[in-house]
């Protein structure tokens, strides 16, 4: 919300004191408390009437108090006068902190949640008062879902607060854990958090609490709601897509990409659907698009072979028949790694100066390795190898001088690694043609290849 607009004002304070030296004896507690029960009112009733939708807080420039109310609302949007920001929040905070500290003292729940509301608005980084909230909140003496409504304003005036976004996990939890799932939609809940979550990150740029958040969602669909899992994945996977395209150089973004990608290759076996064999035949083209120049007619070759041996053929290995292998499923998971080193392919060749993108082709390469010598043990991705997938422990054993072999024979000569090998030569050269920072981050994923014995 721009201090600019023409905001109206809502209820009516009268202050007899305007000077600015004079503006911590204007607030005594009784205007203090119509202050915060203003400000109490307009989000609680948010949650409850949607045309009256709290959406956003901010702190609008004021010099003086003109004798008017400091809270501002229009179009669903929060306002207040930075004249009392200093006075409002050291009357909420010595309150809170004389409670805090005097258990014998008793407050009404109601007056406790109003003095938070204003602490927590003015400056959401003191866990302190979220700790007493969450005591509110087991108690039942606040509602939970106007607690995430209340969340969202916080998020909207402060993106990337730690402590907002553990407290609103609380929250969920509370809601979707402790036996009260059944009270409410899960699924209407869980989603919103995916906006919640979209709006974070665009309004502050490397939003790592936002994307934790949003992978700890994904793990309560997981829980909570099993069957929806592999579309969600689906539709976050494009998603992800979009973002990564748009915002290149947010590698918060890249990481929860990263965070999909994992659990897209490990999935299990999908759903019978009617569309499921258009998906094998979309999902089996952008393998045949990443593979196609590696060798001679690579397509045809492949185009008429069972999922096991384009599998194989893949991977360099003869494996054995087995009813127990799902290979089709094997066979689509591995078509998102695959999709993920095109798309950053392109988006390489066309920012080459982009230090994230870099960093997420080292990942690539890493869990190719990986995947590899899992097929080769097992002809599947195990979930028992999904550890090996913290390429920073890996690196770091390699930095060490570690003996152990990284990468084995026929993963190295094998139809993809020739591919990807091709590939990451292609993109170091075009990105060599550019400035020097361009040509130094091209220099450094090279010594990477070759730390992981897999350079070109």
């Amino acid at each position: 919300m721009q201090s600019s607009l023409n905001l109206n004002v809502i209820g009516d304070v009268s202050l007899t004191h305007s000077t600015e030296s004079d503006i911590s004896s204007v607030f005594n507690s009784t205007e203090d408390n119509v202050v915060l029960e203003d400000n109490a009112n307009v989000v609680d009733s948010s949650a409850t009437n949607t045309s009256r939708n709290v959406i956003s807080f901010e702190i609008i420039p004021v010099k003086d108090n003109e004798n008017k109310s400091p809270i501002f609302y229009e179009k669903n949007s929060l306002g207040l006068a930075s004249w009392c920001i200093q006075p409002l929040y050291c009357y909420v905070y010595n309150r809170l902190i004389d409670l805090r500290q005097n258990l014998h003292q008793r407050e009404e729940p109601e007056v406790i949640a109003r003095w938070l509301l204003g602490a927590l608005l003015l400056n959401p980084d003191v866990s302190t008062f979220w700790n007493m909230r969450r005591g509110l909140l087991r108690s039942s003496k606040i509602d939970p879902i106007k607690e995430l409504q209340f969340i969202d304003v916080i998020l909207y005036f402060k993106a990337k607060c730690f402590e907002a976004f553990s407290y609103r996990r609380s929250v969920l939890q509370f809601i979707l854990i402790n036996d009260r799932g059944s009270t409410y939609n899960v699924e209407t809940i869980l989603r919103n958090e995916f906006y919640i979550t979209s709006l974070a990150a665009e309004r502050y740029k490397n939003n790592s609490h936002a994307w934790s958040h949003r992978e700890y969602i994904i793990r309560m669909f997981e829980l909570k709601c099993t069957k929806e899992i592999d579309i969600l994945l689906t539709e976050e996977w494009e998603e992800s897509t979009k973002w990564c395209n748009n915002h290149v150089s947010d590698y918060s973004g890249f990481a929860y990409r990263q965070f999909l990608l994992k659990k897209l290759l490990l999935r299990a076996q999908c759903p019978e659907q009617s569309e499921y064999f258009h998906k094998i035949c979309k999902r089996r083209e952008i393998i045949y698009e990443f593979v196609k120049n590696t060798i001679k007619d690579c397509c045809d070759a492949l185009s008429d072979k069972s999922d096991e041996e384009v599998l194989n053929r893949l991977h360099g290995v003869i494996s054995i028949k087995s009813s127990e292998i799902t290979f089709k499923q094997t066979l689509i998971n591995l078509s998102y790694w695959v999709e993920d080193c095109i798309i950053n392919e392109d988006l390489l060749n066309a920012f080459p100066g982009h230090e994230s993108l870099w960093y997420h082709r080292r990942f690539l390469v890493f869990l190719f390795i990986t995947l590899s010598n899992s097929y080769a043990n097992y002809f599947t991705y195990r979930v028992e190898d999904s550890k090996l997938f913290d390429i920073t422990k890996v690196y770091n054993k390699i930095n060490k001088h570690s003996e152990s072999t990284i990468i084995t024979e026929n993963t190295y000569h094998s139809l993809l690694s020739m591919a990807f090998r091709l590939r990451n030569k292609d993109i170091m050269f075009a990105a060599k043609q550019y400035e020097n920072y361009s040509n130094d981050l091209a220099e450094k994923f090279s010594n990477f290849l070759i730390c992981m014995k897999f350079e070109v």
